[in-house]
């Protein structure tokens, strides 16, 4: 591209991203895929099946609004109120972040944990990440321990992401491999990404390092040609 003066050179590449920017939504798009994937791995249409008429009505009118409208929280919390499982959830998003309402975790701990006693999984990933966020690492593993237990592949992922933060170690990560391989075997993406990250730097044994750097060319060629696809 031509450029007639240098100052409109300047200002047509400000609009570029930065490498920051960039590595941020390559983040961002990572973790949009894993949750996608953990949800579709939840199944909870029959949380959504049990659901009564009114508090589908209330789901409804929410949905018509932005999440981080105070009004968008009271609905949901109405519904969560009267007993629908998904807006415990919601309730609990809404209370850990602050969308919509004061940030409250111990609040959000409640909701979380009424929606797991409700049926639903993604409540009981998001009430163990949140415990962490808390600092009760135990009580952290124990529920994640009990998904693990239950065959409900995320709580794989999760057992070993934050067994491996705690603690960091080599012992730690090869303790845990088993954990993200099965989670990886199952098509989970972060454990897929993590495994590859671990194999190619050499963070597991040294001579993964060959079969990580093959897994990463193929990983790269897969992208490419589901972006050729699409």
């Amino acid at each position: 591209m031509a450029y007639s003066t240098v100052s409109q050179m300047t200002k047509e590449l400000s609009k570029e991203p930065s490498l920051r920017e960039l590595c941020d939504q390559i983040k961002k798009d990572a973790w949009a895929e894993v949750d996608a994937w953990e949800r579709s791995a939840a199944d909870e249409s029959q949380l959504w099946s049990e659901e009564s008429d009114e508090n589908w009505e209330l789901i409804q009118r929410a949905a018509q609004m932005d999440y981080s409208e105070p009004a968008a929280f009271e609905l949901h919390l109405e519904a969560a109120n009267a007993g629908s499982v998904w807006c415990q959830q919601v309730v609990g998003w809404h209370y850990w972040t602050g969308n919509g309402v004061a940030a409250d975790k111990y609040l959000a701990l409640q909701y979380y944990h009424a929606a797991i006693c409700g049926g639903s999984w993604i409540a009981t990933l998001h009430y163990a990440r949140l415990l962490y966020d808390l600092g009760r690492y135990d009580d952290c593993e124990r529920v994640l321990s009990d998904g693990v237990d239950c065959g409900f592949v995320p709580s794989f992922y999760w057992l070993a992401w934050f067994r491996h933060k705690r603690h960091g170690t080599r012992a730690v990560r090869e303790e845990v491999r088993p954990l993200v391989e099965h989670a990886a075997k199952a098509g989970h993406p972060g454990a897929k990404d993590l495994l590859i990250h671990w194999m190619a730097t050499g963070r597991l044994r040294l001579r993964d390092i060959p079969r990580g750097f093959s897994m990463v060319v193929q990983d790269a060629i897969a992208s490419a040609n589901r972006e050729d696809n699409r």
